[in-house]
Formats: structure tokens, C-alpha cells, sequence
């Protein structure tokens, strides 16, 4: 490999001021570069080395005034009252932060290249640019839209007259949002650089400046470097290949200039019509007087074995993969190849999109020990990212009864938490967001102290840097900047924290180097692979979102979406100058968000670079096996569990039917299914609120007269508030509360439906009501006999029993309700086992008793429904409390989504035959229902899965079958 840039910088250091180094310093765009250059000092002088001071050009800014950059939260803040102050607009800074961070961005840039703020907000009027919006996004128009909240139909129109007024007060936004920050000594980026900039003199702190690998030059840059060059302060080394700037000279109007040279042009979208100008076209950028004559090098520009690398022989492959984890794991084949991960920091995987880094970090070979990452650990895939977040759901969303109490299923979630053992959970006397600020941020705390920095470092930087995002914004609320609800608060948490990371410690210069794209600048790579070069992650999702129209930023030399797709390119192509073995993977799938395009660039080095390029395609060679559930033998364990049920319902009775071994994992492995998110109203949620207010209101009548009349009803029927509250007593009674759309959305259902209950039942009226929900408990005791276990395997054979064994189990459960009225057709009293169904209806009724105990029907034909109506209605036809006078029982179901207006009858058929006497089926029933006991208690029998796959896609317990 030839010498790296930074080898070539150290040289001409050590050859131009020996090795006492202490008075000058060297700035890079980033931090990284530094320790390369301090190593190559080192080793070059061969002795003893005075080091420079390394420093970042936003250091060499800030060393120079006393103004603190402020966080971009208190600058949001600060920016939303010179908004409210200069426009009059009383938006709440919730609504408005959309809008404060494109402001912010736009400010920022103004000053960072020197304009003219009130010439660019009054050009605007002056130039009639709202004759045409076109040039607002999607995005903008409709954040405009909800800013101004009403608009005419004619929404152009009506948008360019609000623009325009709120253009009119930029200017004055910009002014006092400076003022006001200043008054402060704070300030943003932008200002504090123009400061810098603008002030006639500057106490430097060393004799000499070297500037080190720069490519686009912002104004306020340009200005600082021309002063300290003409004070003799400044020397500048470029890093460029002359592959991609054709010729040293000035560029012709309209070059886009790193250092003075042009960065070849790339289409806005991949063709490969970039071929037709020789050396690239050159995309509209800086100001054309800048040039390297400006700034001189001080390495050779000539020097081929510098500036010529690009077009040297290189082995350059690109590899298509169908998703990002194959890339992440292809990462391992990498390095194993040609043995890579031999020529340590020689070798870099560079990661166009940085959230493939835990599937790399998962996918490294043993070989490669010494890994060096410079991206750092994603905070939100930390275990206290998601501890926060679920803090937070439990403070806001999970607080009832006015901040006393915690909705069960928020705190659950919680407690399952590993952490949450370390915390101790109260309630904040305040439902602020200051006070659940600081009391999340002391309990964040607590897991810091309960852990060991020696036993878990990361759980110690992880908390570290979040206790630091929390007591922040705490600090931002108790000063009165900080006014947002509870919803903005999370969605400012989340975005702080998917920001931060934790960085990595080790010794940077040794070992594979594994980092992001902006991470490379002035690092020079053997073998280069670089992952998830997409187009969209190469350039990085450019835009030009903004408040200033594209034509007044290219007329005032502001930064324009061709200054950043020209600095993206210098990235690709001189990350891969230097490099002899390139390979180059993009994602060709086109779901999850992915166009499947490769980037641009890649697009121009096949037209272009003149080199060869091979393709390969990632497979995968996995062979799907389908997986088949496998049954549960009744060993001694299940066995000893089976015999501790004394008591079964009709719904584990259809389980088991369904499915015995769903069976097995619910009623004998007690594993309970996934408890629904209480902000969403599953089906159960739904029927459970449904049947709860018919409760109320029958409760509320019967407790006044024993027959219920139709003047009862009517009272609710003509009522719709009373109605109405009786649903919202039900929402309460399942610790639900209707304050999202979609739960109002199914509080309006429910009130239709329990409208047409007490229609259905209007007509049945005069009728009674004998017991309703916990006051209808019905059971009875079952005696039957399992067959002989000759072929137990599983256990011991002192187990084996040769005789049958008999059993004696307690059946039954709880009626929605039992009601008594007068058979139309007999005249005669008949009593009801009513159940309630908020589902459909079954497409026919079922044949005959045999197809209830039928696996195959169970789903088609709700026959469960059938198993636990016939049953209730049968034990209630025997029972002396409810049947004293041995009137005839049917069961009813009541499908309420489908019940017809008038003359709906819910009475049960077996083959259109109506169930007007239920023990018309009893000698039937019961046989098959102790076949089906003794199935369940029988140790030869295992606990088998279903045949029916269809059966398993709602299953809860289909993950753990494998499916």
C-alpha cells in the first residue's frame, strides 16, 4: 500500500518544524483523524515528539468567544418565544416544534455562510416567488396546514397569503431570537461561528495552524482561514485525487470546489448518462473565487504517488444482498477472506447506515479480537432506553383516579422489566411534566447505584448518559422554557436518546476498524467493505427541507441540496482512493422502506472509473424445514398436575377440543397469554365492556322490580345519555378509558349494540330475570372412567395401572344470564341460559350433537359455542335452586352484531330444529362430554397438536410450536 494522506501530512511537519510541536496546532474536521497523525508523528521523528494540540474546527470556533452552544431543546424553546413575541401567534410549543427546528436550521445556515438575514426574507416578496409554492414538499404544506389550522378551499392560495405574512416577520424573529440568546451567552452553531468570524481581533493561542483534510468550505470558514493566513498562522493540506478534480486551475462559473476542485457531478437520479462528460460534470456548490490558490497546499499537487490514486489498479466488487442482516453477517466471511482481519487497522467495514452495527458487532469472527468501533453503542438499544420509555407510559398513560393509582397493565409491563427489581415505584404528588421528570430521573438513578461499573459497564455509561438527558429537560421545565404535554415530552425522550450513543473504549489505531462514513475523512483504508451503500444512505436522504426557496439560497450562496449530495460524493470517492480491495454491498429488496437501488455513486464508478468491477449476490442457503409441533407425553409430572384439577370450564373443555396441546400449555403449564395494550380494545376487552353494561342496566331494573316491562327499557332506549354513561361505567369497570379514536370509535359500537339488546328484549317483554354473571354460577359434579394404561412408556412401570381408573370432576362456570318468560307457542313458562356474542354468527347451525365434540368444527362452525349453552342449560334444567319447578330449558345465544330489528329469536337449533327442551339431548351430550374427560385424564393419551394449521394463526401459543 502506498503511503496514507496522514503519513504525507506527518512527514512535511516533522521536515518543516522538527519535532517541538507545542505551538501549533492541528485542526481536522473530527476527532478521529488525530490519533492516526499523533502515531505517524511518533514513529517518523524516532524520538522523543513535542505533540501538537489536535482540535476540531467547531474547538478552534469556540475557543474564541465566550458564547456556550446551547442544547437544541433551549434552543427550540428560546426560538418558539421570539416567534409567539414577533408574530403575535399564540401556538403552544408543542404544535410549533416541527417548525422551530427548520427555522433553527435555517438560521444556522444563514450565518454560518454570512448572509444578509433581512435581505433574504424581503427578497421574497420582492421576487413574487409565491406565484408558484411548487417548491414546498408534502411535508411542509401540510405543516402549514396544521399551524393555520383553517384554510378556504382554494388551499394555494390561501397558504402563499399566511406564508407571506409570516415571511414579513423572520427578519424580526431572526434579530430577537439572537438578542434574546445572546442576554443568555448562549448561542447556536451558526451564530457563535459568525462571531467568531465577524470579530477584529482574535487572541490565538498558538503560532501556526495547520488545517488538515477540509473539502467544502462554509463563508465563515473561508473568512477565518483567510485571516489567519494572512497573519502567517495558517498552513493547509488538501486530500483529493485528481481522478475527481480533473485540473488544478479555477473552475469555471458554477464548479462545486473542495480545496479549489470540482467533485464530479452525480444525476439526481441513478443513470448512467453521467458518462457523457469526461471527468464528471460539476455540480453548483461554493463561490467560484474560491480555488486552491487561495488556500495553497502544502504537499505537492503534482505528486502522482499523492493525488493519483483513484485510477490505480484495485480489485472492486459489488455485492447485491435481499436484507441488511446478510450484509452484517457477510461482514464475518470478509474478513476470514484473504485473511483481512490480519491487516488490522489497514482494514475498515464502513457503515452507510449505522444500524446494522449490533449485527456486525453479533456476526465478527473469533480471528478478528481486536476490533476497533468508532460509531458507539446505540442508546436506545440499551435495557434503560426501554426502562424509560416504559417510565414513561406508566406516568402518563398508566395514571388513574387523578394520579393515585397506576393502571395494572402499565405497571406489569414495567415490573417485567429486569431493572425494575432495583426500583422503587410511587406515584408523583404532580402530573407535570417537571415533577415526572425529575422523579423518572431518580429512578434511573437507582439503577446506577444497584449496579457495579466493574460487573457492568455498559448498564453504568448507559445510565449515565440518560440520568444526563432526564435531568436536563428537567432542568429546561422547572425554568418555565420547556412547555409541551405529555405526548411531545416522549417523542422529545425518544428522539434525545435515538441521538446518543455510548461510546466504545479502546485503542483506536489498532485493530479492523469498523465505522460511519463521516467517521473516514482523512483515514486511509487498505481493504474497504463498505455495507448498505443504498441510494438514500449514499448521499444520506439529502433534502431541502427549509423555509427559503431553493432559488433565493443559490442566490445568497447558502447551503442547497447540490452542496450536499457534492459532499457525499467526496466522502465515497475518497474513502475508496487509497484503497486497494474495495467491496461494496446495497440492499436489492424493495419492502421495509428500501428503494433496492444502489447508490449513485456506484452507478458513476461503473461508468467512469475505468476499473473492473465484478458482481455478486448475497443467498441465502437455507433450507426451509416445516416444523411440526410435537405432542406432550403424560409423564409422571403431568400426570400429578392433571390430578390436582378438580374443576374445569366449558372454555378449557374447548380448548382442548381445538387443541389439546394448547391445552396443555394453558391449563396444565399455566402460561398465560400476552395481555392486550389497554390503549387498543381487543375482542375479549370489547365483550367483556359489552356484557358489563348490560349488567348495569338490568342490575339497575331488576333492583327496582322483579318483572322487567317494556316501559324499563324504554326508559334507556329514549335516554342516549343515560345509555351513554352506563357504557362509560363498563369502560371503567375493565380499567379502560375511551381517550383515543379508536376507543371511541368502539364506545360508539358498543352503545349501538347495547341499543339493539334492549330492543331484541323489549319484545320478549313481560319476562324475569333469575341471575345474571357472578350471581349465575352453575356446576355439577361428573363421575367418569379412564381406560387402563398398557401403553404408559414415560414412566416407571410401577405406574402402568391394568384396571380403569375413576374420576370425579366439578363442570360448569358462569351464565351471562338466566331469564324466565312465557312461550309464545306452548303458553307455558320456559327458562333461558343466555349467552351474549358480540362476534358473527355462525353460516348454519350445527347437525347434531356428535359435530360439538368434532375437532374439525370447532372453528368453522362455532361449535364451542354449542358445548357451553348446551351445558349450562343442562345443569340448570337439574338444579333444584334454579329449576324448582321443572320448567323446560333452552339455550339462547344472542348474536348481537347480526340479530334482525323485529322477531329475533336466539334459541339454539340442531339441524333447524329448535332446542325448546334441552334434555331432549342429554343422554347424547353426556356420553361424548365424559369420552372427551377421559381423554384429558387418560395417561395414554398424549397431548397432541391440532392438524389444522388455520387453527393456529390466532393461537397465543403458536410461538412456542415454532409457527
Amino acid at each position: 500500500m502506498n503511503k496514507t494522506f496522514l503519513e504525507y501530512v506527518a512527514e512535511d511537519i516533522i521536515s518543516k518544524y522538527g519535532t517541538d510541536l507545542s505551538r501549533i496546532a492541528v485542526v481536522f474536521p473530527n476527532k478521529r483523524a488525530a490519533l492516526f497523525l499523533n502515531e505517524h508523528l511518533a514513529r517518523l521523528a524516532g524520538q522523543p515528539v513535542w505533540s501538537p494540540a489536535y482540535i476540531t474546527i467547531s474547538d478552534l470556533f469556540r475557543q474564541h468567544t465566550d458564547l456556550k452552544t446551547a442544547d437544541p431543546i433551549k434552543l427550540i424553546c428560546d426560538i418558539h418565544k421570539s416567534f409567539t413575541k414577533c408574530t403575535g401567534i399564540d401556538e403552544t410549543l408543542d404544535h410549533f416544534y416541527g417548525w422551530g427546528q427548520l427555522l433553527l436550521a435555517d438560521f444556522d445556515d444563514i450565518d454560518k455562510n454570512m448572509a444578509d438575514a433581512d435581505s433574504i426574507f424581503c427578497n421574497l416578496k420582492d421576487i413574487h416567488e409565491l406565484d408558484d409554492i411548487s417548491y414546498l414538499d408534502d411535508e411542509q404544506k401540510e405543516m402549514l396546514a396544521r399551524f393555520f389550522a383553517n384554510f378556504s378551499d382554494d388551499i394555494d392560495s390561501e397558504l402563499k397569503k399566511r406564508f407571506l405574512s409570516l415571511w414579513s416577520h423572520f427578519g424580526d424573529i431572526y434579530h430577537d431570537y439572537n438578542r434574546r440568546l445572546t442576554e443568555q451567552g448562549i448561542g447556536y452553531e451558526g451564530a457563535i461561528y459568525r462571531k467568531v468570524a465577524n470579530e477584529q481581533t482574535l487572541h490565538l493561542k498558538y503560532d501556526k495552524y495547520l488545517f488538515v483534510g477540509f473539502n467544502l468550505l462554509q463563508k465563515v470558514e473561508r473568512v477565518l482561514f483567510s485571516r489567519l493566513m494572512k497573519e502567517g498562522k495558517a498552513k493547509f493540506y488538501w486530500d483529493f485525487d485528481e481522478y475527481y478534480m480533473p485540473s488544478p486551475s479555477p473552475l469555471p462559473s458554477g464548479g462545486a470546489l473542495v480545496g479549489g476542485y470540482g467533485i464530479p457531478a452525480i444525476p439526481t437520479q441513478p443513470t448512467c448518462s453521467v458518462g457523457a462528460l469526461p471527468g464528471g460534470a460539476l455540480v453548483s456548490s461554493a463561490p467560484t473565487n474560491l480555488n486552491i490558490s487561495d488556500f495553497p497546499n502544502e504537499l505537492d499537487n503534482t505528486d502522482p504517488d499523492i493525488y493519483a490514486n483513484m485510477r490505480r489498479p484495485k480489485r472492486i466488487r459489488f455485492i447485491s444482498s435481499p436484507t441488511e442482516n446478510a450484509q452484517a453477517r457477510f461482514a464475518s466471511n470478509w474478513l476470514l477472506e484473504n485473511d483481512r482481519y490480519k491487516a488490522g487497522r489497514k482494514t475498515a467495514i464502513v457503515m452507510c447506515d449505522e444500524s446494522i452495527l449490533l449485527p456486525i458487532m453479533h456476526s465478527l469472527p473469533p480471528e478478528a479480537d481486536k476490533v476497533n468501533i468508532t460509531s458507539g453503542f446505540p442508546l436506545a438499544m440499551t435495557p434503560v432506553a426501554s426502562l424509560v420509555m416504559l417510565l414513561f407510559d406508566l406516568y402518563t398513560l398508566g395514571l388513574r383516579k387523578k394520579g393515585t393509582a397506576f393502571n395494572p397493565h402499565y405497571l406489569k409491563k414495567l415490573m417485567a422489566h429486569p431493572y425494575a427489581r432495583h426500583l422503587t415505584i410511587s406515584t408523583p404528588h404532580h402530573l407535570t411534566i417537571s415533577p415526572i421528570l425529575h422523579h423518572i430521573a431518580t429512578l434511573i438513578k437507582q439503577v446506577g447505584i444497584a449496579t457495579k461499573p466493574e460487573d457492568d459497564p455498559l448498564t453504568q455509561e448507559s445510565v449515565f448518559r440518560m440520568f444526563t438527558i432526564l435531568n436536563r429537560l428537567a432542568t429546561l421545565a422547572d425554568s418555565g422554557d420547556l412547555l409541551v404535554d405529555n405526548t411531545t415530552l416522549r417523542r422529545l425522550v425518544s428522539q434525545l436518546v435515538s441521538s446518543s450513543s455510548i461510546p466504545f473504549h479502546g485503542e483506536p489505531v489498532v485493530g479492523v476498524q469498523i465505522m460511519g462514513v463521516l467517521e473516514t475523512r482523512n483515514i486511509d483504508f487498505d481493504n474497504v467493505l463498505l455495507l448498505s451503500c443504498n441510494e438514500g444512505n449514499m448521499p444520506k436522504g439529502v433534502n431541502d427541507s427549509s423555509f427559503i426557496p431553493y432559488t433565493i439560497r443559490k442566490a445568497h450562496h447558502l447551503t442547497t441540496i447540490d452542496n450536499k449530495v457534492a459532499l457525499y460524493s467526496y466522502y465515497f470517492h475518497r474513502l475508496l482512493q487509497r484503497a486497494r480491495d474495495i467491496t461494496i454491498a446495497y440492499n436489492n429488496s424493495t419492502d421495509n422502506g428500501h428503494t433496492g437501488e444502489m447508490s449513485r455513486f456506484m452507478l458513476q464508478l461503473l461508468v467512469e472509473s475505468g476499473q473492473q468491477i465484478n458482481h455478486y449476490s448475497l443467498t441465502a442457503k437455507n433450507h426451509p424445514t416445516p416444523l411440526m409441533p410435537k405432542p406432550i407425553q403424560k409423564d409422571e409430572a403431568t400426570l400429578s398436575k392433571l390430578q390436582q384439577i378438580s374443576r374445569l370450564s366449558p372454555s378449557a373443555l374447548n380448548t382442548y377440543i381445538r387443541c389439546p396441546l394448547a391445552f396443555y400449555y394453558q391449563y396444565i403449564a399455566h402460561i398465560q397469554e400476552p395481555h392486550p395494550d389497554p390503549e387498543t380494545i381487543d375482542n375479549r376487552l370489547f365483550g367483556n365492556i359489552f356484557h358489563r353494561a348490560a349488567y348495569l342496566i338490568y342490575k339497575d331494573i331488576t333492583d327496582r322490580s322483579p318483572l322487567v316491562e317494556k316501559a324499563h327499557i324504554q326508559a334507556y332506549l329514549s335516554n342516549r345519555t343515560l345509555l351513554a354513561n352506563v357504557v362509560d361505567r363498563a369502560f371503567q369497570a375493565e380499567q379502560c378509558t375511551p381517550n383515543n379514536g379508536l376507543q371511541i370509535i368502539n364506545r360508539e359500537v358498543i352503545i349501538q349494540y347495547i341499543t339493539k339488546l334492549l330492543k331484541i328484549d323489549q319484545q320478549l317483554c313481560p319476562f324475569s330475570i333469575l341471575a345474571m354473571e357472578e350471581e349465575a354460577k352453575v356446576y355439577t359434579s361428573l363421575s367418569f372412567t379412564t381406560p387402563p394404561s398398557h401403553h404408559l412408556t414415560t414412566s416407571p412401570p410401577h405406574h402402568l395401572t391394568t384396571s380403569p381408573s375413576h374420576h370425579h370432576l366439578t363442570i360448569g362456570g358462569i351464565i351471562d344470564r338466566l331469564d324466565i318468560l312465557t312461550d309464545k307457542q306452548t303458553g307455558k313458562p320456559r327458562i333461558r341460559v343466555v349467552d351474549y356474542k358480540t362476534g358473527n354468527q355462525p353460516s348454519s347451525p350445527i347437525k347434531n350433537i356428535d359435530e360439538i365434540f368434532d375437532p374439525n368444527n370447532i372453528r368453522s362452525k362455532h361449535s364451542n359455542y354449542y358445548l357451553q349453552a348446551i351445558l349450562y342449560s343442562l345443569i340448570v334444567s337439574r338444579s333444584e335452586r334454579w329449576n324448582p319447578a321443572n320448567h323446560p330449558v333452552s339455550p339462547a345465544l344472542l348474536f348481537i352484531k347480526q340479530a334482525p330489528a323485529n322477531h329475533y329469536d336466539p334459541t339454539l337449533h340442531i339441524d333447524k330444529h329448535p332446542i325448546s327442551d334441552v334434555t331432549v339431548y342429554e343422554e347424547e351430550f353426556l356420553t361424548k362430554l365424559k369420552h372427551t374427560l377421559a381423554d384429558i385424564y387418560s395417561p395414554a393419551v398424549p397431548f397432541t397438536p391440532t392438524d389444522d394449521r388455520k387453527k393456529c394463526e390466532l393461537c397465543p401459543y403458536r410461538m412456542l410450536c415454532g409457527l
